[in-house]
């Protein structure tokens, strides 16, 4: 069941597993830590998602959310693109081009979980935001919210 939420910069939103958006996110993460100005992003990206040998019994796993011992808090799984600074967004969505190229590389077989077409239904969302398609013609919500949030590091 969809459980989990990343909004693209048009309002569409990718609503998939948690499992999904888990491995969507340490594809990013892994790729932040690459780029220039990128490990901040990854820092606090790390802190949105379990480490993957946490046992899910201490984490109070939800599926949409886990109590994240690391920092006391609860962590609802769910990523405003827009609430990013400029600078982390265009630094995100570089660290999912980057990582889209290894996610389809035959000779990194361990580099991720995740089913390559499903990250391509999330990459063609992307697509579609930079493309400036209409947002609703391709989302997992009826409708377009506003986000007036800030997160991440930056602001």
């Amino acid at each position: 069941m969809a459980s989990c939420f990343i909004i693209f910069k048009d309002g569409r939103c990718f609503s998939r597993r948690w499992t999904g958006y888990d491995c969507i996110l340490r594809i990013a993460i892994m790729e932040l830590y690459d780029l220039e100005n990128g490990q901040p992003l990854a820092e606090w990206q790390e802190l949105q998602i379990p480490l993957e040998d946490e046992d899910e019994s201490e984490t109070a796993e939800s599926g949409y959310g886990f109590y994240n011992k690391r920092t006391g808090q609860w962590v609802n799984r769910d990523l405003d693109t827009r609430s990013l600074t400029e600078e982390n967004q265009k630094l995100f969505w570089q660290a999912i081009e980057n990582g889209r190229i290894k996610v389809h590389d035959p000779e990194l077989p361990d580099y991720t979980d995740l089913n390559p077409e499903y990250f391509e239904l999330f990459y063609e969302m992307y697509r579609l935001s930079e493309d400036g398609a209409p947002p609703l013609e391709y989302s997992h919500w009826g409708k377009v919210t506003e986000c007036d949030e800030k997160n991440g590091p930056g602001w």
